[in-house]
């Protein structure tokens, strides 16, 4: 019984989100891009070192419409990292897979706020009904979102 759920879920998978079976990656086309989202925790360090292991980077989202076509895939109950942060000169957020200025930002509203005086490293968060950018201590633990070549 159990394997027979289990080849369903995975066809299911497959077929309707162009997810990858293999192992427990959730790799995803949208528009010609793979991303791989991981519902496991890291901080912002070890969550860019597991997209370079992966052979990507943290998702530099470069447009609205970007981040509109990879919501539907996001889990509403997760934050995730981006590769966007302040780490080089604050205030002046970045791409960490680039080295330039990020390209895109959809603050939250009050944002960015560095409230606890380290908020360095930004996230995606469910903000009222739409995924929207925090910024974050990088030593949070999130779940993550990786572009991959």
């Amino acid at each position: 019984m159990f394997r027979v759920l289990l080849t369903c879920l995975i066809l299911w998978n497959v077929l309707f989100l162009k997810a990858s079976p293999v192992g427990n990656q959730n790799i995803i086309e949208v528009n010609g891009k793979h991303y791989y989202i991981s519902l496991a925790k890291s901080n912002w360090f070890e969550a860019t070192n597991r997209c370079r292991q992966r052979g990507g980077f943290l998702v530099n989202l470069e447009s609205r419409e970007e981040l509109e076509h990879l919501t539907p895939h996001l889990h509403p109950a997760y934050s995730y990292w981006v590769s966007i942060n302040d780490l080089g000169v604050r205030g002046v957020y970045a791409s960490e897979a680039t080295g330039l200025e990020a390209p895109f930002l959809n603050w939250s509203a009050g944002q960015p706020d560095n409230s606890n005086g380290n908020d360095r490293c930004v996230e995606l968060w469910l903000s009222t009904s739409s995924f929207q950018m925090n910024d974050l201590s990088c030593q949070n633990s999130l779940s993550f979102i990786c572009q991959i070549n």
